[in-house]
């Protein structure tokens, strides 16, 4: 074992080669696009990286910032270019989603550049992604029964035309297209049938009314007896599944503001909806999403969640948490049925039911903190924002909306026996 091997090369033997293999995974790759790599590696004896030239990646014209869209997270990202080949990705430097703590905004390109920020491995599958020989790159058009299997590519001109204007495309008699249920394009219009269905909803109108007001235009409705379902556009229904933002934003604006459907959802319609709708009622700011101040708090509860496995996202969150926790006195507790990554870490994690014990535990905790008035009084008693400000508090909240249960209205001072004070005559 002692002995010395034959030697591969002049300044590279055996041992040597099998251990740089080992570090850099496939060495003949290294070898042909960075051969400053090898050398530095078992040429010189050396075990640190010292390029003997200017790394290309390292440069600012090397690097085009852009946005991951392989969750909904969405990180900033750098891609690092080469002959106009994207070969590397890292994070983006100047976001805090991705460094911390990240870059000024001012700091120079050519700094920038050289500065590796953090990227999950879903970002950096999305080199495979853009290169996948498996991509949608073509149109594809059924030529055989529903369910064959059979297609042709044809390009995007004639698939235009087809799905706007429609006709016989698959020999099973005429197919309508988007033109014959685009009907009604008159905003004005639309508005003032729209009204009029809230009129009726409200009971302030027959539907004998409506068909009389609006006669001349009852062809533009799916049902003219039915005018709550709106015009024939929207006929038209757009089924996004996961819409990442830049996508959605413009496919928002195609469905709902000029082809003038209601029908689009996404994900977030059948799956996110519930907590969106509690982030926006527990603040008057109307903010529909929000995440725990990690680097602040001293104690997180999460439930039914596990950042460190998925949410939005473990680049952004993972490493705020593990710094609280080595460096302060922050603890967590996790309410999952699985010992996940985020469990596994926790100070506290409780294994319940789904569908039994996550309710018991969520009303359990709810009547600990009225019983023992481990609430925020002051908090509470503010329903609006200028009754926070008035008590120096940043937020207000509907709690104090309660909601009788017999007509289901809001509860008024005077049910509950509480004089009413007098509007000062000045407001």
């Amino acid at each position: 074992m002692g002995e010395k091997r034959e030697s591969l090369g002049a300044s590279l033997n055996r041992r040597e080669f099998i251990w740089t293999s080992a570090l850099l995974g496939t060495g003949a790759v290294a070898a042909t696009q960075f051969p400053w790599l090898i050398d530095s590696l078992g040429g010189n004896g050396r075990r640190e990286i010292t390029p003997t030239t200017e790394y290309t990646l390292a440069k600012a014209e090397s690097t085009i910032y852009t946005v991951c869209l392989n969750c909904h997270t969405a990180c900033s990202m750098a891609a690092k270019i080469k002959d106009g080949v994207l070969v590397k990705l890292n994070g983006n430097p100047y976001s805090p989603m991705n460094l911390l703590p990240h870059i000024s905004e001012d700091t120079p390109l050519p700094v920038a550049a050289k500065i590796d920020a953090k990227l999950c491995p879903k970002g950096q599958a999305s080199i495979q992604t853009l290169y996948d020989p498996y991509r949608l790159r073509r149109v594809l058009k059924r030529v055989g029964p529903r369910g064959s299997g059979k297609w042709q590519t044809i390009d995007f001109d004639q698939a235009i035309d087809e799905i706007v204007n429609g006709g016989d495309h698959f020999g099973e008699g005429p197919v309508p297209g988007l033109k014959d249920i685009f009907v009604l394009s008159d905003a004005d219009l639309a508005k003032e049938m729209a009204d009029d269905v809230k009129a009726i909803e409200g009971g302030d109108m027959t539907v004998a009314e409506f068909k009389t007001k609006h006669s001349a235009n009852l062809d533009v409705l799916i049902d003219p007896d039915h005018p709550d379902l709106g015009p024939k556009n929207n006929q038209f229904v757009y089924l996004a599944g996961r819409a990442e933002h830049g996508r959605k934003e413009f496919d928002k604006r195609f469905t709902n503001d000029s082809f003038g459907s209601i029908n689009r959802f996404d994900h977030t319609s059948i799956c996110e909806q519930s907590h969106h709708i509690a982030y926006k009622q527990m603040n008057s700011a109307g903010k529909t999403h929000l995440k725990p101040d990690v680097l602040n708090s001293e104690f997180v509860i999460y439930f039914g969640t596990s950042p460190f496995d998925a949410g939005f996202g473990p680049t952004a969150m993972v490493e705020k948490m593990t710094k609280s926790l080595s460096e302060r006195n922050f603890k967590y507790a996790v309410v999952d049925p699985r010992l996940s990554k985020t469990a596994a870490k926790a100070w506290r994690w409780l294994p319940v039911k789904p569908g039994m014990g996550d309710a018991a535990i969520a009303l359990g905790m709810a009547r600990w903190i009225i019983e023992n008035e481990r609430y925020d009084k002051t908090f509470l008693e503010n329903p609006n924002q200028d009754a926070a400000e008035e008590d120096d508090e940043t937020n207000s909240t509907d709690a104090t909306h309660l909601v009788r249960t017999d007509d289901m209205v809001f509860l008024k001072p005077e049910d509950a026996g509480l004089e009413v004070p007098p509007v000062p005559e000045d407001e």
